[in-house]
């Protein structure tokens, strides 16, 4: 089946599941934390592209604050939502378009000052994660801020998956070489002569590793400024102290502030959250020149 076919039938299903998400304890940690991210990168009236934004969990906020956002999706059932709800809350500053964030083939070089693509996009557009990546950058003036899967953090998921479908771990040591997870063929076989599973089975996806990752945007000649592994230090946490933090809005804004620190930490880049995509990184366009050498990372506190 064309992948972006499997995309959209799947993304397409999963309006209420993916907003439902964001009632999980570990999930809803992880949006605030890459909100406080985004937040210092924001000023009235700029352009922002909000790429694979889904039904706006970022980009809703993002176009209240003043700024003129295009909010991308391969799914039309996400952009009605993203609609909806903005019409809701008075929001009328919002370009929705529907497409792919390997093909931004509409956008002239350069036209926005700030290009996001969070929650893994990229990952989801395997094989073509790497044009995705230079898709987003061609199209940013100033900053791009992506978030991936982290390869190692979801290898303990893949484990769990392939000893539950096959009882082997052959493709789990595949995923940790090469961060392509791919349907089993039975599964794929199966798929394709029932195309409306894809409803019910999440998409195949590549997932990077820390330096995989900043080698592919330095490559594009931007320099990343900070790398960081989300939802690391949420995902160590029992569920029931994460809970008994989150409901003490003083400890919860010091534990924002104390994860940020922790997660970006070069010890744990290969970790982040379990149940989102736990890689983010945050790179400046070089504007002297080529940028092909290794970067050097200075994570901003």
């Amino acid at each position: 089946m064309d992948r972006d076919i499997q995309h959209r039938i799947y993304w397409n299903a999963g309006v209420r599941k993916e907003k439902r998400r964001e009632r999980l304890i570990e999930k809803k940690v992880h949006t605030d934390l890459v909100w406080l991210e985004i937040e210092p990168y924001l000023r009235f009236g700029m352009k922002v592209l909000d790429a694979g934004g889904g039904y706006g969990r970022y980009g809703l906020e993002i176009a209240r604050r003043g700024c003129e956002l295009t909010l991308l999706d391969i799914s039309s059932a996400m952009l009605r939502e993203a609609k909806n709800l903005a019409q809701k809350s008075g929001i009328h500053s919002i370009n929705l378009v529907e497409g792919s964030v390997q093909n931004l083939h509409q956008f002239p070089e350069q036209c926005f000052d700030l290009v996001l693509c969070l929650d893994a996009p990229i990952s989801y557009a395997y094989p073509n994660h790497f044009r995705a990546i230079q898709e987003i950058c061609r199209v940013s003036r100033e900053r791009v801020i992506i978030s991936v899967v982290n390869r190692l953090g979801q290898l303990p998921i893949a484990i769990e998956l392939e000893m539950g479908w096959t009882g082997s771990l052959n493709q789990t040591r595949s995923f940790l070489e090469k961060g392509n997870w791919d349907h089993p063929e039975k599964l794929q076989h199966i798929e394709r002569r029932v195309p409306f599973l894809s409803r019910y089975i999440f998409p195949p996806l590549h997932a990077f590793l820390p330096q995989e990752l900043i080698d592919m945007v330095v490559e594009q000649n931007f320099q990343p400024i900070r790398i960081v592994a989300n939802g690391t230090l949420a995902r160590l946490l029992k569920t029931k102290t994460l809970q008994r933090i989150v409901n003490n809005q003083k400890a919860y804004q010091y534990f924002l502030e104390m994860s940020r620190e922790y997660d970006s930490q070069f010890e744990v880049l290969g970790v982040g959250a379990r149940s989102a995509s736990g890689l983010l990184i945050i790179a400046e366009r070089n504007k002297n020149g080529s940028n092909l050498e290794k970067a050097h990372i200075k994570n901003k506190a």
